[in-house]
């Protein structure tokens, strides 16, 4: 059920299926508009953004996200990254009053003076300038410095090119002034004190960037909402004292203090991945919605709707039952994080990675025959209103993937220190299951083979045997865990099973080979499986809380009448 219930019945939410017809500036200013709606409807305290509250993390996972997912990424910038990362500071007065007016999407246009105090109240959009063009997961190597002058103030500066700051939103248009939590190389009386953050004005929104700053605007993806995506440059930008976010002195490593300044990214990841739970759910409302009026005609002139076919019910069920499965396992890492930091930053690394994969190929499964040519279920527009070449959500899941780091890097990271011990992820609760023993099979079968290289992490060998294995360990790691998570949660046992068995067929090599089933088996166990969450379908789509938020033209005959008239016409004079 959404918490945005009567914001999505607003018209700035409504006619999102007719954002693709506006020219670009136009799309830009709507969708900050409604990023600042649900700011404003979201009601975050800074305890709940700090301490990461059930409140805060479930927000991801709100049917009315997928409507606008470049909306939300907004939002999610400005309360997780800018304001998450201030947090930590809120015990400086100047950076909790700062907190609250980012909170209530009011900044004072005139930021960061010689106190940090505020005057003119207007909105602001928060943002967090990280990578840069030659530096993209090579976080500790970033090369913008930020250098200590006299005034006790500093030199923000970007040396060449490649050290510009690459992706962030920082085009001034959307009538949004920005801000941003800046890392750089803070550099005091020649010394190198490690990569901090700063807290920078960007520009006032309206067309006209601060002194010192240049923003390249990058064209927007294709079939997705602009977010106003850029390069930037910093050319000796002065900034105050109180720009400094965080403590002269520290006793920790260089690269250990990077990671304790960028704690919120791993937040991030895992939120924004949060958005494939209600992707499906929205993808499977909309496709069931539309298959159960859609009918087809026998030779003997009986008509039935196309969702009384396996083959358009079963995507539709397998859509919903990640959803349920994932949405287990999504709930149960907020305390995993807050418990273990160290575990469950890497437990958040499988969890982003394990969504996306298993959304992605959801959405993509929902949008194959007979359905083909339907996957419009964001806006439930058709093909002749979008680009052709990718539909909403499967292009937003893309550019997810994208923005929080290529899953590929990630994963090599993440298998290889795993292999080599220096990471802890939690157990196998059913060390029994079958997607247990796959993961203990894959493991072991990468770990010998670690052992017979002598433990070398950077032979030639290691590259061409176990760095192509990397993805498929880190989703069978995935895999056991959500299906754990759902298990403990009281997910549906039919949505389960479904889980399972779908499971065991992406990798029925293995299964078979390590004789736990036949081909045979393993297919006759999904199908039975798919019969159990057909019968819970009806009840699972109600359960889900999307319709009231769904306005595509396809859910009924009016309201495709009424948008097949907002077409281009074209006849003939006569």
């Amino acid at each position: 059920m959404s918490m945005h219930r009567e914001l999505g019945k607003s018209k700035l939410f409504r006619d999102a299926l007719y954002d693709f017809t506006l020219p670009s500036p136009e799309r830009h200013q709507i969708t900050f508009n409604r990023a600042e709606a649900i700011a404003r409807s979201s009601n975050y305290t800074l305890k709940d953004v700090y301490e990461i509250s059930e409140h805060f993390w479930l927000g991801a996972i709100d049917p009315l996200v997928v409507i606008d997912v470049a909306a939300y990424s907004t939002t999610l910038i400005q309360f997780n990254l800018a304001t998450g990362t201030l947090s930590a500071w809120a015990h400086r007065p100047e950076i909790a009053e700062l907190c609250r007016q980012l909170l209530n999407w009011e900044v004072s246009s005139v930021l960061l003076n010689t106190s940090l105090t505020h005057s003119d109240l207007v909105s602001k959009s928060g943002h967090f300038l990280l990578t840069e063009v030659a530096h993209g997961l090579d976080t500790q190597n970033i090369e913008t410095t930020a250098t200590q002058l006299p005034d006790g103030g500093f030199d923000l500066h970007t040396p060449h090119p490649g050290a510009a700051k690459f992706m962030p939103c920082t085009t001034p248009v959307g009538g949004i002034p920005r801000v941003a939590v800046v890392m750089a190389r803070l550099i005091a009386n020649g010394k190198f004190h490690g990569v901090r953050p700063f807290f920078v004005p960007l520009n006032d929104g309206k067309g006209t960037m601060n002194q010192g700053i240049t923003s390249r605007g990058l064209p927007d993806r294709a079939g997705t909402r602009p977010m106003g995506n850029g390069i930037t440059t910093f050319t000796h930008v002065h900034l105050p004292a109180t720009a400094f976010l965080g403590d002269w002195e520290t006793t920790l490593p260089p690269r250990i203090h990077l990671l304790a300044s960028i704690w919120r990214l791993g937040i991030g990841t895992t939120t924004l991945a949060g958005l494939a739970i209600p992707a499906l759910r929205v993808a499977a409302h909309v496709t069931a919605d539309f298959a159960r009026q859609r009918q087809v005609t026998d030779s003997g002139g009986k008509t039935v709707p196309i969702l009384s076919f396996r083959t358009t019910g079963t995507p539709i069920v397998k859509a919903l039952g990640q959803a349920a499965v994932l949405e287990a396992f999504y709930r149960e890492l907020r305390p995993y994080y807050a418990a273990d930091p160290k575990t469950g930053k890497h437990t958040l690394t499988v969890d982003a990675i394990n969504m996306r994969n298993f959304a992605l190929d959801g959405v993509q499964n929902i949008g194959s025959p007979p359905l083909a040519g339907n996957k419009h279920c964001l806006d439930g527009s058709s093909r002749r209103a979008r680009p052709p070449s990718r539909k909403s959500i499967d292009a937003e899941l893309r550019g997810m993937a994208i923005a929080e780091g290529d899953v590929l890097v990630l994963c090599i990271r993440l298998a290889t220190e795993y292999l080599l011990g220096r990471y802890a992820l939690p157990p196998p609760r059913y060390p029994d299951s079958p997607l247990a023993k796959h993961e203990k099979g894959i493991y072991d079968e990468m770990r010998d083979i670690l052992v017979a290289l002598g433990s070398d992490h950077r032979s030639a060998a290691f590259n061409s045997a176990l760095l192509p294995r990397s993805v498929p360990l880190v989703l069978a790691i995935g895999q056991r865990m959500a299906y754990e998570a759902a298990l403990d949660a009281g997910v549906d046992s039919a949505f389960v099973r479904l889980y399972v068995s779908s499971g065991v067929l992406q990798d029925l090599a293995w299964y078979t080979e390590s004789g736990l089933t036949t081909r045979v088996e393993a297919i006759k166990a999904e199908e039975s499986a798919i019969t159990e969450a057909l019968d819970i379908m009806e009840e699972t789509l109600d359960k889900n809380g999307c319709a009231p938020l769904l306005h595509a033209p396809i859910l009924s005959q009016s309201a495709w009448t009424e948008w097949v008239d907002t077409l281009p016409l074209h006849r003939s004079k006569l």
